[in-house]
């Protein structure tokens, strides 16, 4: 008898770890670290779109974080300064968190504003954190 209410206890146990795993996947953390953009630039210095695993599309080629970064740096020094910078859905694309700690990383570092058009379509802009380091 003592072994029904283990098994049972049990699958209650991994039932409940189930369902947690379930909600966790639901989740849209991409509203954790925006805010409603209350106002956006009339254009972008550059556009980008969410691409697989992570990346980005850039002029219709996948490139990664650092790739994107770098790309930013050579446009400032050559004259051709980003201050603003749209990160959209890519065409098979949503956009996902890593994309926009990415995103974060690089307007930290190069002091950009960044603007993301969520899944649901809402302009939000990408909140900084200031952690310190100078």
């Amino acid at each position: 008898m003592q072994k029904l209410n283990l098994a049972q206890g049990f699958k209650l146990v991994l039932l409940a770890l189930l369902l947690a795993a379930l909600a966790a996947c639901g989740r849209d953390n991409i509203k954790e670290g925006t805010s409603d953009a209350a106002t956006s630039p009339n254009q972008y210095d550059l556009v980008v779109r969410a691409d697989k695993d992570g990346q980005f599309d850039l002029d219709n080629a996948t490139v990664d974080t650092q790739t994107l970064r770098d790309h930013i740096r050579y446009r400032n020094e050559n004259g051709q300064p980003v201050h603003s910078i749209l990160l959209k859905p890519g065409e098979k694309q949503k956009v996902t968190n890593a994309q926009v700690a990415g995103l974060a990383g690089i307007s930290r570092d190069l002091k950009i504003e960044s603007y993301v058009l969520d899944n649901d379509g809402k302009l939000k802009v990408i909140q900084i954190a200031d952690d310190g380091k100078k």
